[in-house]
């Protein structure tokens, strides 16, 4: 009896299987987007169009309570900045507080602010985005009132079910916009990502996740020098990238030891999670769900990617406003698995 019980608690212990409590999910949505048909959509008639309550963004994220609950963390790239008035749309971008206000409320715990779109507005707008993220107290990164705040919260490290994540932001650029100092807005600056690369090793994360808007606009397949950032970033210690600002969905690629575990993925671009865009494959999004395992004795796998396709509703369609609507499990077939 004692032998068997011996082998049970060997088998219990050196399973190989990752155990669910011991793994964790962390979503990514692609550009939550602003345009003026959104801003006319959501304003509740008969309101003022100054007021941030004036404007109801209620159904945006409804249809995805349930894969938003069945995550532990949420991730979204907020493409447009929060002051000051007037409200706008493209190009330059400025949104009513209360579309932040639901995004939190609905459940995304941290916003990817380095696009090109922070500098719609200037100084003020920099200043007003950030006042109103602390006082909502939504977790961001990519953007700092200083180099030294920068310093302070760049890379930002993240901690649950005992595993811990180093999280980088960069941006290609800002529309040709001034970053007013000493505002700091975190730029795709090869010095730079090798810098904050380092400084995330020495966090001594179990995982390094890098967050980049790049890429070309409209283009299904990503390009080389998103290859050359990409190899810049995994050589010094990124794990997994994913990619905006091309606004439609773009391949990705596994790369895999030779045993089959794997030791990289970068989404290329997950595209639009809400936008009025019109352009062909616009409407479609992907949302996609990183598996990161870490066992008692400290081992740590990168799991294989659940990914779902998203598609933005226009108002008539399924409602009378804009919402994000989730599709199938996502079957691409530019998937590419390197070994």
């Amino acid at each position: 009896m004692r032998i068997l019980f011996f082998i049970y608690l060997q088998l219990f212990f050196s399973s190989p299987l990752p155990n669910k409590a011991d793994t964790l999910k962390l979503l990514f949505l692609g550009d939550i987007m602003q345009h003026k048909a959104q801003l006319d959509a959501a304003r509740i008639r008969g309101k003022s169009i100054n007021q941030a309550d004036s404007y109801d963004y209620s159904s945006y994220f409804s249809g995805l309570k349930s894969i938003f609950d069945s995550v532990d963390i949420r991730i979204a790239n907020m493409e447009t900045t929060f002051g000051p008035l007037p409200y706008t749309g493209y190009p330059a971008f400025c949104s009513p507080a209360s579309l932040l206000s639901e995004s939190v409320k609905s459940g995304i715990d941290i916003f990817l602010t380095a696009n090109n779109h922070i500098c719609d507005k200037g100084r003020k707008g920099l200043e007003m985005t950030m006042a109103l993220y602390d006082t909502l107290k939504a977790d961001y990164l990519g953007i700092y009132r200083t180099e030294a705040e920068k310093d302070a919260r760049h890379p930002m490290l993240l901690e649950k079910k005992g595993i811990k994540i180093a999280m980088l932001n960069y941006t290609y650029g800002v529309n040709g916009n001034h970053i007013p100092k000493p505002y700091v807005v975190n730029l795709l600056d090869t010095v730079r990502i090798k810098a904050d690369l380092k400084r995330a090793r020495e966090m001594n994360p179990d995982f390094i996740i890098a967050c980049v808007h790049w890429g070309v606009e409209y283009i299904l397949n990503h390009n080389a020098n998103q290859e050359k950032i990409e190899k810049i970033l995994q050589e010094n210690g990124a794990d997994i990238i994913i990619g905006s600002h091309p606004h439609v969905v773009q391949d990705y690629t596994i790369y895999q030891n030779e045993d089959g575990e794997i030791r990289h993925i970068t989404f290329y671009s997950l595209g639009n999670a809400i936008s009025n865009m019109t352009a062909p494959n616009t409407r479609t999004g992907l949302v996609t769900t990183i598996l990161l395992y870490k066992d008692i004795s400290g081992n740590k796998k990168i799991l294989a990617p659940e990914c779902r396709t998203i598609f933005t509703s226009r108002p008539g369609e399924s409602g009378k406003n804009f919402t994000i609507i989730p599709g199938k499990e996502y079957q691409n077939k530019n998937v590419k698995t390197i070994k």
